[in-house]
């Protein structure tokens, strides 16, 4: 099962939490694959979550996310409280799930805008990768990745005047039968509920509507519906994409610092982001 990431959101790694909260669900899953974190720190991750005894800290794993290609998209508190939780619902449990990180491993130190922008175009060939090695281990496993990533099309996006076909690496591992869950937040679709609810998507679903209709990110003129690209929606209720950031990592000059030095090797996207955060944080400090 794949579930849509809404990036500044806790929806959808609260509705993850709440399914693996079910004992029984949570003994039919092995691994969860996330797009968040660098895979060069997946043996520290494995020993604070599978190791009753381990010295790792939750925060001593910080760099798993600090560290990662797009880190401005992992800052905030609700991941690592999702890592807290799973660690916790192990420790009361004989059956144990652990997190597959599916960025490549890299490290930023001496790294070039030139090598960065590689990696932002290599590391989807890094996500089939990974879920396909837990395929091959017979793994039950869920997806946790953007929730454009998890669609089971190709699809056109538009940013502007601009049209891109996308190709969600799902969409490339037919074989593996995964089963898509659609995360969005916008009433539009729904407009008469307000609170969390999953549907089950066929084509004689009232919420079968074209892609166009679902969110302006897709194309105009496009023959697909939801259900060609997903089999379930969820719609987590009214939310906006401002999740808080834990107060340490507002406080951590060395790690501001960090990040001013990074602006130059991101694309201009990701550097604006950098100092919309930073200009953020000051203004609180103040």
């Amino acid at each position: 099962m794949a579930i849509g990431d809404i990036h500044g959101s806790a929806a959808p790694t609260e509705l993850l939490i709440n399914a693996l909260s079910d004992r029984d669900i949570f003994e039919s899953v092995d691994v969860i694959v996330t797009e968040f974190g660098n895979s060069h720190y997946q043996a520290e991750l494995d020993d604070y979550l599978l190791n009753p005894n381990t010295k790792v800290s939750l925060q001593e794993l910080e760099p798993l996310w600090q560290d990662s290609i797009y880190f401005m998209a992992w800052q905030c508190k609700h991941y690592r409280h999702f890592v807290q939780t799973l660690r916790l619902l192990n420790a009361s449990s004989n059956h144990k799930v652990r997190i597959a990180l599916a960025e490549p491993e890299f490290k930023w130190e001496g790294l070039s805008k030139e090598q960065w922008q590689s990696l932002t175009e290599t590391r989807i060939v890094n996500y089939e990768k990974t879920v396909k090695q837990v395929a091959e281990q017979n793994d039950k496993a869920i997806l946790l990745f953007g929730a454009m990533h998890t669609l089971k099309q190709p699809v056109s996006l538009k940013r502007g005047e601009v049209i891109n076909e996308f190709v969600p690496f799902t969409s490339k591992l037919k074989d593996l039968n995964i089963a898509t869950v659609w995360t969005h937040f916008s009433t539009s679709t729904i407009p008469d509920i307000s609170t969390p609810t999953l549907v089950l998507l066929n084509e004689k679903s009232e919420l079968n509507s074209p892609l166009s209709s679902v969110s302006a990110r897709f194309a105009d003129g496009t023959n697909q519906k939801l259900s060609d690209v997903a089999d379930a929606y969820y719609y987590p209720g009214p939310l906006d994409r401002h999740a808080p950031v834990p107060s340490h990592i507002k406080r951590d000059s060395q790690w501001h610092h960090e990040m001013s030095r990074r602006a130059a090797i991101v694309d201009e996207r990701v550097s604006a982001q950098i100092a919309k955060q930073l200009a953020e944080w000051q203004a609180e400090t103040d």
